[in-house]
């Protein structure tokens, strides 16, 4: 089965599970997934900051989880940046990590 025609449940439990393993590496990804979605309205609510708060968004949403990575789960193969593969969309990740974040607060796993 092709990689873009791999259902999101199957690259969530295959894929996306297998490389975060981690405690410290998920508790970061929780942070920044929480950080970048408290920071939303904190951008909406800046007149005179939006810009600087939208050029900063990436950095407070993803640089948690990419430390993560370089800490605790480094892939020669993959790389840090999971994001930039080119083996599945990047909404894949995206979708994947705040699922995680979800279900590590909802202590579904």
């Amino acid at each position: 089965m092709s990689a873009t025609r791999l259902p999101f449940e199957t690259f969530y439990r295959e894929v996306f599970l297998p490389e975060h393993l981690h405690p410290l590496n998920i508790a970061l990804h929780v942070a920044g997934t929480l950080a970048g979605l408290v920071w939303i309205p904190f951008t909406l609510s800046s007149p005179g900051l939006w810009k600087l708060a939208v050029l900063l968004f990436p950095l407070v949403h993803a640089a948690p989880g990419l430390l993560g990575h370089r800490l605790c789960e480094r892939s020669a193969e993959v790389g840090d940046a999971r994001w930039r593969r080119k083996d599945y969309p990047v909404w894949l990740f995206f979708v994947a990590n705040h699922r995680m974040t979800l279900e590590r607060l909802c202590c579904m796993r």
